[in-house]
């Protein structure tokens, strides 16, 4: 079976757009660490390209944006160094978003949960279909979402609806992310293609410095505000708690299809 892939296009279009595209819907668009190194040097690269005006996540098929990182990865994690390097890798991956200093958006299609969620939280707009589900689910494994995906979603919602999304970890449907200020727009399937461009066309006809200038003053407000202790915090969590006997038990028991028996 092919390994998931994130594949690089320029729309014709719309031009000034480069689009990133998950692309393996058998496992729903999973992620891989190869997938983060991707998105790390190909932002790096849009940042001082002057051609890229804005950037756009997307997943391949109508059934996922991004379903994260598959449960196999995440067994292939044996050491703590393991663990240190993939954590970091996906807070890079995170950072080099919020570095490009550029329009991100993320047009989602079904589900986007886990590392896609939180990619996708990255991002200045997220507009979706009627219909996509939002899900951080990483409790149900013992795990803290890492990557800044928790400190992320408590910044840009309240904590009570931020907190209670990531303990119960239940999918959320894009209406109510809607009604939470987390998505921009939902739209019917057959018209999001549209509706989504003709979002794009009227920020590219904006003078892009002056976009990426209140990008760069309204995200260390709103996003940057108090993330540098917090991540500390996290980092430690995501590396420790991959090492307990409940992330073992909660991997086995989603393997397993079967409900997980946590230490009390």
């Amino acid at each position: 079976m092919a390994e998931p892939r994130l594949d690089i296009s320029r729309p014709e279009n719309m031009p000034g757009v480069l689009k990133l595209t998950f692309n393996h819907p058998e496992s729903l668009n999973s992620l891989t660490t190869d997938i983060f190194r991707k998105i790390i040097t190909t932002l790096r690269d849009a940042r001082h390209d002057d051609t890229v005006k804005i950037v756009l996540f997307t997943g391949e098929g109508d059934r996922a944006f991004s379903s994260g990182l598959s449960i196999d990865k995440l067994l292939e994690l044996k050491t703590d160094e393991d663990r240190e390097a993939f954590y970091t890798l996906g807070l890079s991956a995170r950072e080099a978003i919020y570095a490009l200093e550029k329009p991100v958006i993320a047009a989602v299609r079904g589900n986007c949960v886990g590392g896609g969620f939180e990619i996708a939280l990255c991002c200045d707009m997220i507009f979706a279909v009627e219909g996509s589900v939002f899900m951080l689910p990483e409790s149900n494994i013992a795990l803290t979402p890492g990557c800044g995906g928790a400190i992320n979603l408590a910044a840009k919602i309240p904590y009570n609806r931020a907190i209670e999304m990531i303990w119960f970890a239940e999918k959320v449907p894009a209406d109510e992310m809607h009604r939470w200020g987390i998505v921009n727009g939902i739209f019917a399937a057959d018209d999001f293609d549209a509706e989504l461009e003709k979002r794009i066309l009227k920020l590219l006809r904006k003078p892009q410095s002056t976009v990426r200038d209140l990008k760069r003053v309204l995200s260390h407000t709103a996003v940057f505000g108090a993330q540098a202790e917090s991540l500390k915090h996290e980092r430690m969590l995501a590396v420790d708690q991959m090492r307990t006997p409940d992330f073992a038990e909660g991997i086995n028991a989603f393997k397993e299809k079967r409900r997980a028996e946590f230490n009390k």
